[in-house]
């Protein structure tokens, strides 16, 4: 058996563990060791329903390969209202080869998490991020509610479908406050697809980047394969570009402090929240702080 089959195996059962167990000490530990040893360059796939997010992720997990590098995808799907669990239509589009094994798939339910996001994206993230060379997390498509992935991404890519007419409805909702690279998708169909990539540039105002760095818009077609291998070359500068600019160690810190302080709001409410302000020195291991916290409440 193949070591990086045997990774699979080893990361299926750590993160069902993590699943039933992750208030244990023993997982606390682990999640903590893994956090210590981040890698991975992990990227936010968003976008309203229709858009074309998981058959662009499809054709990414292939550029990334095709450069010889793992992946790792986090697909947050819709949950089923009978059984709570994740409704797997959308992974079906993952023209994924079975043989490879440097591609790893995590398909989880959204249940009434909001923001696009599942509450097990942030350790599940975490052991994946120690272990691939890029990891992927496709949010839910619920609409414009989900900034959230900004909290537990390096890179945000934001999809809109041409003559959709999400640019407005983006503009009025914040959406554009979180993407560093835009992609108009479906670019095949070309002058619609022109059409709103120019109407994205004419409303670059709206979206400029809160720092120096500069958000490019790029038309794709995944059927006609057309611009993912820009798509990739551009994930690669937002990556050199963090690290050069040495922003990835304070982004990273921010998130680990947003998903405390969310996962004491969920729990305990907004007075759980005050009553950790005296608390909250962070500066290392989330999940171990956290548990601290936890305790204190």
């Amino acid at each position: 058996m193949k070591n990086s089959f045997k990774k699979k195996i080893f990361l299926s059962n750590l993160l069902e563990q993590v699943e039933i167990n992750r208030e244990s000490n023993e997982i606390i530990s682990q999640l903590d060791e893994f956090h210590s040893k981040a890698k991975s360059h992990v990227i936010g796939i968003t976008g309203p329903p229709g858009a074309g997010k998981s058959s662009l992720v499809d054709k990414l997990i292939a550029e990334i390969r095709k450069n010889k590098k793992s992946v790792g995808v986090i697909a947050i799907d819709p949950s089923s209202s009978k059984s709570g669990g994740a409704l797997l239509g959308d992974r079906t589009r993952f023209l994924l080869d079975p043989k490879d094994d440097d591609i790893f798939v995590r398909s989880m339910a959204a249940k009434d998490f909001l923001g696009g996001l599942s509450e097990l994206t942030f350790p599940t993230m975490t052991v994946m991020r120690s272990i691939f060379d890029f990891v992927i997390i496709e949010t839910v498509g619920v609409g414009q509610s989900e900034t959230n992935v900004k909290d537990v991404v390096d890179s945000v890519i934001l999809c809109v479908q041409p003559g959709s007419g999400d640019t407005i409805q983006f503009m009025k909702s914040g959406i554009f406050e979180i993407p560093d690279i835009i992609v108009v998708t479906k670019s095949d169909i070309e002058k619609i697809a022109n059409h709103t990539h120019s109407e994205l540039n004419s409303s670059k105002n709206y979206y400029k980047s809160t720092n120096d760095w500069d958000i490019e818009i790029i038309k794709t077609s995944v059927v006609k394969n057309i611009g993912i291998d820009l798509l990739f070359n551009e994930i690669e500068k937002r990556w050199m570009w963090l690290k050069k600019k040495k922003k990835i160690h304070h982004q990273r810190i921010g998130q680990d402090i947003s998903w405390i302080t969310k996962t004491i709001m969920r729990e305990f409410g907004t007075n759980g929240v005050k009553k950790i302000d005296e608390f909250l020195s962070y500066k290392e291991k989330p999940f171990a702080s956290l548990q601290k916290l936890k305790k204190k409440l």
